[in-house]
């Protein structure tokens, strides 16, 4: 019997430290006190600053003289980061202390894709498919949606849910495709809405509207407008169209001015 004890006596002290060492960690943390803030704001893939230091503050409610000196214990981390992710600019939120104290915030920012401007309001839609304010301090240089685009703005509504409409769905579906290529990207800078729900592209280079119709056959018809846009002679001779249209099966008709 001895000698068993003996055996399991290392590991025995060893728990006993182990034990020792958590509830001193415990009874430091009970009287540990925030030192520092740091708030750390990344910036999005579209280059814009919408949310500041001071936003980050006023979404808690509070400030940084107000937080530094308080008990560690007195923060409810989760709360916090419950508070900035509920505003529809930021993506998420991630906050911590420190073993020295230090309670770090830091928060991603939501990428606007598409600008939507609808009949009573203006908004954006994310990379996720999420609507999003526009903002007082900053603009982002993303394509325009405009024309006949019924309101239907609700800060952080996923448009590509269920209960999501249908419209905004194609308009996000064909910005994506347009932001993806390399070459649709600098050229096409706006998607008009038609009364019958189909979508003109205003173009940068070459003729400046291009009536693209319904979503459907997305694809095959960007295949088709950039073979257009690939042909030497059509390179040559830009000024000389006003417009063309995907809107026909496997064709492509152009007006000249």
């Amino acid at each position: 019997m001895a000698k068993k004890i003996t055996t399991y006596l290392p590991l025995m002290l060893l728990a006993i430290v182990a034990i020792a060492s958590l509830s001193f960690a415990e009874v430091e943390r009970a009287t540990l006190r925030c030192t520092d803030v740091v708030v750390s704001i990344e910036k999005n893939a579209a280059h814009s600053d919408f949310v500041t230091e001071d936003d980050v503050y006023e979404m808690i409610g509070s400030n940084r003289n107000m937080l530094i000196g308080r008990e560690i214990t007195d923060f409810d981390i989760a709360e916090i980061e419950s508070l900035i992710e509920d505003n529809p600019i930021t993506l998420d939120c991630e906050t911590y202390f420190t073993i020295k104290g230090e309670l770090n915030i830091k928060v991603r920012q939501r990428t606007p894709v598409i600008r939507v401007v609808a009949q009573n309001s203006e908004f954006y839609i994310d990379e996720n498919g999420v609507e999003m304010p526009l903002s007082e301090r900053a603009s982002a240089r993303v394509l325009v949606a405009s024309g006949e685009i019924a309101d239907d703005y609700q800060p952080n509504f996923n448009i590509l849910s269920d209960d999501g409409s249908k419209l905004l769905q194609d308009i996000f579906t064909l910005t994506n495709k347009i932001r993806n290529d390399e070459m649709f990207l600098p050229i096409v800078e706006q998607i008009y809405v038609t009364k019958n729900q189909e979508f003109i592209l205003g173009s940068k280079v070459g003729p400046a509207r291009i009536e693209f119709g319904t979503i459907d056959g997305c694809d095959e018809k960007l295949k088709h407008l950039k073979a257009f846009f690939n042909a030497e002679k059509v390179r040559e001779n830009w000024q000389q169209y006003k417009s063309l249209s995907l809107k026909f099966k496997n064709q492509i008709v152009c007006t000249k001015k």
